[in-house]
């Protein structure tokens, strides 16, 4: 095909970085670029951390907004009726309406990927979805519950509602481990990872409680905690008041955002998941593909089969903080597995917009 004739794809996302964000760049990345014209567009008020995982070689534009209700939905209109793409991408359930209302007077194509399980969503998020779905051209599950609970809460159309499993970006993770270990050369203890917000639903204060059972028989042991956090967040406030009081200041570290987790992870001994609410967690998925144990909590179904309990990681029920021990100590066993997740392919993604 032509250069002259691609076709325009908008992507547009927020400028922090998360699970959601990263998979729309991962996505983006997969469209042939002899047949489609990609273009990134942040909303928000600067460029963010996100433009860190964004290749330079592709265009990038910010939609200033102060906030979601700034006549957010009416600027995006504004901006695709400027630019006339074929397509336009978003992978927040937030963002997602937005993009359909302001995409489809236009007669461009909506494709939309929702990045939690809808009934563990916000409860306005899930009224915005049952408002705008049904008019989006497809929209991508992570799993096969979150599709059902799409159609059947969203009334969409069952033949637009596709299960694609998150892909892993292996080009990305195999050239950030090449750079040296984060850990000092000299340390030798056993050290526990976690890369997640600081947010109560990724659970960093029942692993904190965890971590605190395994380094009393375990004195060696580290936990490291990588993810962005508010210093005026109550919550992160918690959990270094816990810190101290556990006696744990040496022992265990919120080191704060770095936009390459995976070093930590792959010179790590141990990943663990402790969420209470997940969508697809990439994070576990990277691990495992670094063929890092895995200690998850089963807080949604899809866990139980991306992980094969005394295999390549285990298992435990959400909130348990003594399983959740055991499970660590126990993982630091785990040898010579293989990879046993499936994500979508290429083609797959890339289907959605031709």
């Amino acid at each position: 095909m032509a250069i002259q004739n691609r076709k325009k794809v908008l992507f547009f996302l927020p400028p922090t970085v998360g699970g959601a964000e990263r998979m729309t760049v991962l996505i983006a990345k997969m469209l042939p670029r002899d047949e489609f014209e990609v273009k990134f567009v942040i909303v928000g008020r600067a460029l963010g951390d996100i433009v860190k995982f964004i290749p330079k070689d592709y265009e990038t534009d910010l939609l200033n907004i102060r906030g979601l209700w700034d006549f957010c939905t009416l600027r995006i209109a504004k901006f695709v009726r400027k630019e006339r793409p074929y397509a336009v991408f978003s992978s927040l359930m937030y963002l997602n309406a937005r993009i359909i209302w302001a995409s489809k007077p236009f007669g461009v194509r909506t494709v939309v990927r929702n990045n939690i399980d809808f009934f563990n969503a916000l409860p306005k998020n899930r009224w915005l979805a049952k408002l705008s779905y049904r008019w989006a051209d497809y929209i991508i599950a992570q799993q096969e519950e979150m599709r059902d609970g799409i159609i059947s809460k969203t009334h969409s159309n069952p033949q637009k509602v596709i299960a694609l499993q998150n892909p892993i970006d292996t080009v990305l993770i195999d050239e950030k481990v090449k750079v040296p270990s984060p850990y000092h050369s000299k340390d030798e203890s056993i050290k526990f990872v976690w890369t997640a917000r600081i947010d109560k639903t990724k659970g960093q204060d029942l692993l904190l409680r965890a971590f605190s059972i395994v380094h009393k028989e375990i004195p060696n042991s580290k936990l490291y905690l990588i993810g962005k956090y508010d210093t005026a967040d109550t919550y992160y406030q918690g959990l270094r008041q816990y810190i101290r009081d556990s006696g744990l200041s040496k022992s265990a570290f919120m080191l704060g955002f770095d936009d390459n987790p995976y070093r930590w992870v792959a010179n790590a001994d141990c990943y663990v998941m402790p969420s209470r609410k997940e969508g697809l967690p990439n994070s576990l998925i990277d691990a495992m593909y670094l063929g890092k144990p895995v200690v998850a909590t089963t807080c949604i179904p899809v866990v139980s089969r991306i992980v094969k309990d005394g295999y390549n990681g285990l298992l435990v029920a959400p909130e348990d903080i003594e399983a959740m021990a055991v499970a660590m100590k126990k993982a630091l066993q785990l040898k010579r597995f293989q990879m046993t997740y499936k994500g979508a392919s290429k083609d797959d993604f890339i289907n959605l917009f031709r």
